[in-house]
């Protein structure tokens, strides 16, 4: 398996559900690529997309719950945008005791689940790490299968 450390993974968008449709298709313009829908009722979101281009796009459902809630407030405080950035590292435990001891307050792990429909493309531990710039740094301990993510020349 490959992993992206001491680098950005991936790039995460929020859309509002009305709008998805149309964000999806500037992106997947703009980037000459095409996203995969997912929806994932148990979470309440809409998550599109692309491990080899590392562009995600998350759109919470239109029923607030207590899953997708944070999304529906960082919609209503913030609007559409970048929310999240993903940087790889080689050892989330490692790097979440490097941010403690510096005094930086790491968020509870968020881990993939072997039922998830990407899960046999990659194996996926985060922790949010604290916002940069309007969006959230999180760490990225991402395991890819082989065939997914190239590295150096293609």
């Amino acid at each position: 398996m490959k992993k992206f450390t001491n680098h950005v993974d991936h790039v995460a968008w929020i859309s509002r559900l009305e709008n998805l449709d149309a964000n999806l298709a500037q992106l997947e313009r703009l980037a000459g690529t095409t996203l995969t829908r997912f929806e994932r009722a148990d979470m309440g979101v809409i998550i599109c997309v692309n491990w080899q281009a590392g562009l995600e796009v998350l759109a919470p459902l239109a029923q607030r719950t207590e899953a997708n809630g944070f999304m529906h407030d960082w919609l209503d405080e913030r609007g559409e945008g970048v929310m999240f950035v993903i940087f790889g590292v080689a050892d989330l435990q490692r790097h979440q005791a490097r941010l403690a001891a510096l005094g930086i307050a790491v968020g509870p792990e968020v881990h993939d689940h072997p039922h998830s429909p990407w899960h046999h493309q990659l194996v996926l531990k985060e922790r949010i790490a604290g916002t940069v710039m309007n969006s959230c740094f999180v760490l990225g301990d991402i395991a890819y299968a082989d065939d997914i993510v190239a590295f150096g020349d293609v």
